[in-house]
């Protein structure tokens, strides 16, 4: 009897997630909110430092409805935390190395998040001919739980977030996106700016 119940409750708890099998996309409009003036109030900014495997850092910084990367100024983002043993990540890497080539104001930053350290995932960037920024989950882990908070992630993958190149959030999507989708996607962030 109590290996039925452990069963069941195991099943409630970890196996009845019904997101991790059909994509979601969710548009983000800004929300207007006005603050009133409080001088004893003080909002801290988060702040993350991300390292790509080739050797860049990326400065991020928290801003209302989305964030701000210090290093690509003036350029639309997709976020991508992906894994490397995930099918649907994996037919994405040709269509994102293809947008990375064809528009020069999009900026792509891929999270691996399935346990590739560093050197694995350069060598798994270098056969797959990626050419867009790679980051692996150590030392990413602050901004990967950042985002599962704020996004409301549960950890599905592929897992995309676009902004504008305002830096605010424009477009969540869990599950697998096609080569018209993500050209749209695109078009959507830098024509919104």
């Amino acid at each position: 009897m109590f290996k039925i119940l452990t069963t069941i409750t195991l099943l409630f708890l970890f196996g009845c997630d019904a997101k991790t099998q059909k994509d979601e996309t969710v548009k983000v409009s800004p929300k207007s909110t006005q603050k009133e003036s409080n001088s004893s109030t003080i909002e801290k900014s988060l702040s993350f430092t991300l390292n790509t495997v080739d050797g860049k850092q990326l400065n991020i910084s928290e801003i209302e409805n989305g964030l701000k990367f210090e290093e690509l100024k003036d350029k639309a983002i997709f976020i991508v935390f992906f894994g490397y043993r995930c099918p649907p990540c994996l037919r994405e890497i040709p269509i994102l190395i293809e947008l990375t080539e064809k528009h020069k104001d999009l900026a792509i930053i891929a999270i691996e998040v399935q346990g590739y350290d560093n050197e694995e995932l350069t060598a798994f960037g270098k056969r797959k001919g990626i050419n867009y920024n790679l980051i692996s989950s150590d030392g990413s882990m602050n901004f990967i739980s950042y985002i599962q908070a704020k996004a409301n992630w549960h950890g599905s993958i592929p897992f995309l977030l676009g902004l504008k190149r305002n830096g605010q959030v424009s477009i969540v999507h869990t599950g697998g996106v096609g080569k018209s989708a993500l050209e749209g996607a695109y078009h959507d962030l830098i024509n919104n700016k």
